[in-house]
């Protein structure tokens, strides 16, 4: 009201300093610089949100200054999720988990030097699997019959109920029953696996390599193996899918195809009958593919193109929230995120204390919240730990020189894939 009234009383003077002007004798106008309205009483931002930035950290300001002090291996205790979600990160040889805002920090584990390594939550939060070769819930620890080097590693969807990997060969795709990981089934369904990942839906296998019949590309089957479904072809021998992710949403695959100079983010769409249930009265469509009337097959658009390697596909617990990193980790490497606002890449942390430092994904707490690892350069080693807002463009820093961040979150529910038998693979 009071600026209102300001404007009102200028205005006022204005007219009236007019109307004067109309008079016999007129009296010279008296110029000036100063604003018709004092600075501290203009709106302290505009109306356009994408123009707006809510303040970000002070980098030497960290929402955790300090660790539980209790070294002891009592104190550390396996627990279920924090509500809201869960930071955990490794300080020397202890797991500990942390509420986002870092009002709540405990240790989960004592590790052996051995079980130090990349972090990875199960689906629902509720098993983590340790530098790929340990495996701990409510039950302890025990190995999970993987090489601590296998990377590509992932967990069974949509409940972590086991491990599916692709052994060093390339030539077999191994699953381990999380329940009990002596239980080893082969679910190989390609030739040569580089990639292979769960569907959010379960069910379903998804994997980039060469079929039985030499098709490079990247292909579907059930659960257990068995015959390869072509969704995507390569019919250039210099390109390889190098990476896949599934979409939480379950009816979208991304994937990163490189071809010695060029390195590409994907976004294959799945046509999916079972997401659709006015198309879909069959109650259980899995089972009967024929059921199922006839759709077109999945299609393919490009999300981002960079000479520099691309790498680290990570999906979040919601559909459609996606990031990765660009560059090598010899130098200073970026993270973009796919922005449905505008359909291109934003680059994390642009206008924030996160500019200019390497930035690598960690995982995603919503559609909006990106938990980002920073350092001075590289990839590896002790990191800072920060949360990015895709929404406001804020970065709030958690904690400060810790090594292998990972994001806690039970994952949305995705319906099950169902693939038209008769539908047509995308040539790349």
């Amino acid at each position: 009201m009071r600026l209102w009234s300001s404007i009102a009383s200028v205005a006022i003077a204005t007219a009236l300093a007019a109307i004067s002007s109309c008079a016999s004798t007129a009296t010279p106008t008296v110029t000036s610089l100063a604003p018709l309205v004092p600075a501290g009483q203009l709106p302290a931002t505009t109306r356009a949100p994408s123009t707006t930035l809510a303040p970000s950290s002070n980098p030497d300001s960290p929402l955790i200054a300090a660790l539980p002090t209790d070294s002891g291996t009592d104190s550390c205790g396996y627990a279920d999720q924090l509500a809201g979600g869960e930071i955990t990160f490794v300080v020397g040889e202890r797991l500990y988990g942390a509420s986002v805002d870092g009002r709540l920090i405990r240790c989960l584990t004592a590790l052996r030097p051995e079980q130090r390594g990349p972090v990875r939550w199960a689906p629902l939060g509720n098993r983590v699997l340790l530098n790929a070769a340990t495996l701990i819930d409510g039950f302890g620890p025990r190995a999970t019959g993987f090489e601590a080097t296998n990377t590509r590693v992932q967990w069974e969807f949509p409940a972590g109920d086991g491990l599916i990997g692709p052994t060093t060969s390339n030539r077999t795709l191994v699953r381990r029953s999380a329940g009990d990981t002596r239980e080893r089934t082969e679910v190989t369904f390609l030739a040569s696996t580089l990639a292979a990942v769960s569907h959010p839906g379960g069910r379903v296998l998804l994997g980039a390599g060469q079929s039985a019949d030499g098709t490079n590309g990247v292909f579907a089957a059930g659960a257990a193996g068995g015959q390869a479904q072509p969704l995507v072809t390569i019919a250039d021998p210099t390109l390889v899918v190098v990476e896949i992710a599934a979409d939480a949403g379950g009816e979208l695959l991304y994937f990163i195809s490189d071809n010695g100079s060029q390195f590409r983010v994907h976004e294959l769409t799945f046509s999916n009958p079972a997401s659709n249930p006015a198309s879909n009265p069959a109650s259980n469509p899995a089972s009967n593919p024929a059921s199922n009337p006839a759709v077109e097959g999945p299609s393919v658009q490009e999300l981002s193109s960079e000479q520099a390697p691309i790498s680290q596909l990570t999906t979040g617990p919601t559909a459609r929230s996606l990031a990765w990193k660009v560059g090598l980790c010899n130098s200073v490497t970026d993270t973009r995120v796919r922005d449905d606002r505008t359909g291109a890449p934003l680059t994390v942390g642009a206008g924030t204390p996160l500019e200019g430092l390497s930035l690598s994904p960690v995982g995603w707490l919503d559609a909006a919240r990106l938990v980002v690892a920073a350092r001075p350069s590289g990839c590896d080693g002790p990191a800072d730990v920060w949360i990015w807002n895709l929404f406001d463009g804020s970065a709030t820093l958690l904690v400060k020189n810790v090594d292998f961040p990972a994001v806690r979150i039970a994952a949305d529910t995705a319906p099950p894939l169902v693939l038209s038998p008769t539908a047509q693979p995308v040539a790349l």
